[in-house]
């Protein structure tokens, strides 16, 4: 892979690098998928804004209204696939589309205010910056 010519890294650093399902889980296999596609689909977008995941991991939090987390930036970014009090049903994929890029604006901006709604909406299917 050649390198940026700005920054010297290779152009496809700008991804997630790894991604994991929970274990034990029924379904675990098509967990995988989902978070296989859902990084997949948001790789070109990482790669206009230059952004970096180390590890998308479905998580499955208590709170029912949690839906996902970024941690340290982009170290980590936890994403909810399935249904509180099911978790043998998955969200609609494009829920949990949606979760994935608001957790990636949070690799810029970490509170919820007016310039991460900004970054947010430039981020979303439906916002001017079309990536999907």
């Amino acid at each position: 892979m050649a390198p940026n010519i700005y920054t010297n890294e290779p152009e496809d650093s700008y991804k997630v690098w790894e991604f994991k399902e929970l274990v034990g889980q029924k379904n675990s296999n098509e967990a995988r998928a989902i978070l296989k596609r859902v990084t997949k689909q948001v790789q070109p977008l990482m790669k206009r804004r230059q952004w970096r995941v180390k590890l998308v991991r479905e998580f499955y939090p208590k709170n029912p209204s949690l839906l996902g987390l970024n941690v340290n930036r982009g170290v980590e970014v936890k994403v909810r696939l399935r249904q509180p009090g099911d978790p043998e049903r998955f969200f609609p994929y494009e829920h949990i589309l949606g979760t994935m890029l608001h957790e990636l604006c949070h690799n810029v901006i970490g509170p919820h205010n007016a310039a991460f709604y900004k970054v947010r909406h430039c981020s979303d299917p439906t916002g001017s910056d079309r990536m999907l």
